[in-house]
């Protein structure tokens, strides 16, 4: 389950970044996962959860906004939202397609109650 290992690169930068920046209480951390990153928003959450026990981010929330996927033919050109249970042109039913949107992930925000 590569989540783990996301959710802990997360926590680590979001720490690097409160250092750097003086802060010292998290409430909130807000990802933004693309639809095909290939990462499950629930395995996330889940992981988060038990990354987060008795540390110092133990209270703070953990929101996913998704990014829809966008694919382009390489065949016909024509670009279409993804369905990631049919990655196939709706057009040409080719399957030689590249992603245009969607592979995201990253930290939106990181919401604190410091001044």
């Amino acid at each position: 389950m590569h989540e783990m290992g996301l959710v802990d690169a997360v926590l680590r930068t979001v720490t690097d970044i409160c250092e750097r920046e003086h802060v010292t209480h998290v409430t909130k951390i807000t990802l933004e996962v693309g639809e095909l990153s290939g990462v499950v928003p629930r395995f996330l959450h889940e992981c988060y959860e038990a990354i987060i026990e008795d540390t110092p981010y133990e209270h703070t929330q953990l929101a996913i906004d998704m990014v829809p996927g966008t694919l382009r033919c390489n065949d016909c050109s024509i670009e279409f939202p993804a369905d990631v249970n049919n990655l196939m042109c709706p057009e040409c039913f080719g399957r030689n397609l590249t992603p245009m949107d969607g592979r995201e992930f990253m930290i939106r925000e990181i919401e604190t109650d410091d001044e």
